[in-house]
């Protein structure tokens, strides 16, 4: 009776124990699957934003190419007049 009552018990403890195992593993499970996901959202709106940033990049060169003034520097004649005039004091 008594081998009866521990074998019992050490089938008990074992199925506990092989539970507990699964258990286990499933909860991390979840939550590993749960944090690549989120990896993963966090990745593509990384790359959504890049794209963004470089084609705002893009449209400003293309403006500023667009608008860029002349190569050669332009000298107003009137601040060319007063520099070469002396001052009186």
């Amino acid at each position: 009776m008594f081998t009866s009552d521990l074998l019992t018990n050490i089938f008990a403890l074992s199925g506990i124990i092989v539970l507990s195992m699964l258990a286990g593993y499933g909860m991390r499970s979840r939550q590993l699957a749960k944090k690549n996901r989120r990896i993963r959202q966090l990745e593509h709106e990384m790359i959504e934003t890049h794209a963004e940033i470089l084609e705002a990049q893009k449209e400003f060169c293309e403006l500023e190419s667009k608008y860029k003034g002349p190569k050669i520097p332009l000298i107003s004649k009137a601040s060319s007049l007063g520099k070469d005039q002396p001052r009186t004091a």
